[in-house]
């Protein structure tokens, strides 16, 4: 895939392109993964969001494990999924915010969004068709990264769901609780990095990946002008911004050794980044681009930790007022570290690795290779 063409991809994650693949594109991706498979003699396949794996393992009946964070069935079912805030304006302003979030949790489980190409692939291989967005993101396995205190979910609720003969759902689902999963990149902080954060003016943490560039400019504009010091990841876009006396740009920053130096992040709010901050204390404020890092930012504003916005928050330069009130409200920081208390209880990683053990071994004892 060419620069260009990832870049829709990534569009597609947040709604503005129709689907993921081409069908020509989705064809290439499980025939390749099919026989990669078969020549490796693979007995489960792990994937966060390679979607196209929901077809190359069903060709030869290998389990699916997925990890694609909160978005899974229970969280529709208890109509935990929020409302978009983009769309509260005109008229769905006078529409009641109970069956608001009613219209958002059942779509998100009975839209057909994204399925097209699968299903055209699915049939010329002869596979049962994909039923809904719900079922193309869970594989035969899924582990739910995230806390259950934090969701509002009990760990017993989660791994006690049974889809049955639900017709959303193309296949039998068995969902694993595991606890928070981020990554943890390679590389110290640069001396430049500790040495600009030396200082008793607030700091604030900047990586709103996977975005636009009018997006990120609202947000640097804004802090040029804030008497802050500001750690600014500019991802794909580096040419777009000059460094400041008061913003320091990097391209990649080992997110969980410097977010805990600053006192608030700004986020798109991919679960990630908002595990990350939960990990350091340190209170968010986010612009979600797309339904899950909505429910990830809603979960983290419910708790009293954070601040999920609409970004014509950015566009009407509102962002100052909301800085300046993380900065100086100690709930939010005292909220937070609640949450990392909850989250530091599981050992995400080690539930996964483990759980992989076990459907690997369960595999060798139904198909001995």
């Amino acid at each position: 895939m060419s620069p260009g063409r990832c870049r829709d991809y990534v569009l597609a994650n947040i709604g503005r392109k129709r689907n993921f693949y081409t069908v020509p594109e989705l064809r290439e991706h499980v025939e390749g993964e099919t026989a990669f498979f078969r020549e490796y003699r693979v007995q489960v396949v792990h994937t966060g969001f390679t979607l196209s794996t929901k077809l190359s393992t069903r060709v030869l009946q290998i389990p699916l494990a997925t990890t694609h964070g909160s978005f899974f069935p229970p969280v529709f079912e208890k109509q935990i999924a929020p409302f978009r805030k983009d769309f509260d304006q005109g008229p769905a302003r006078i529409v009641p915010d109970a069956w608001k979030q009613r219209f958002a949790n059942w779509l998100f489980s009975h839209a057909k969004i994204y399925t097209k190409p699968f299903n055209t692939v699915a049939r010329d291989l002869g596979l049962t068709p994909v039923q809904s967005i719900a079922d193309l993101f869970l594989g035969d396995y899924a582990f739910i990264t995230d806390t259950p205190e934090i969701i509002g979910i009990t760990r017993e609720e989660t791994e006690g769901w049974n889809n049955g003969r639900d017709k959303r759902y193309s296949g039998p689902v068995r969902l694993i609780h595991a606890g928070a999963i981020y990554a943890k990149l390679f590389g110290e902080v640069p001396q430049e990095i500790k040495d600009f954060l030396q200082t008793d003016k607030p700091k604030v943490f900047v990586a709103l990946t996977s975005s636009v560039g009018s997006y990120l400019s609202a947000v640097y504009d804004t802090l040029r002008e804030m008497d802050v010091r500001v750690i600014f990841c500019t991802t794909t876009h580096p040419k777009n911004f000059k460094a400041q006396e008061n913003i320091l740009l990097r391209d990649h920053i080992p997110s969980h050794k410097v977010m805990p130096m600053c006192d608030i992040a700004v986020i798109h709010g991919g679960q990630g980044s908002v595990q990350t901050a939960v990990a350091s204390g340190t209170p968010v404020i986010g612009f979600p681009l797309q339904p899950e890092q909505n429910l990830n930012l809603q979960l983290l504003e419910n708790h009293g930790a954070g601040l999920n916005l609409p970004l014509y928050a950015l566009r009407k330069r509102r962002l100052a007022s909301h800085i300046t009130r993380l900065l100086t409200d100690p709930r939010f920081k005292r909220n937070m570290e609640q949450l990392r208390s909850w989250q530091s209880g599981y050992d995400g990683p080690g539930n996964v690795a483990r759980g992989l053990r076990s459907l690997r071994d369960d595999r060798n004892r139904e198909r001995p290779v």
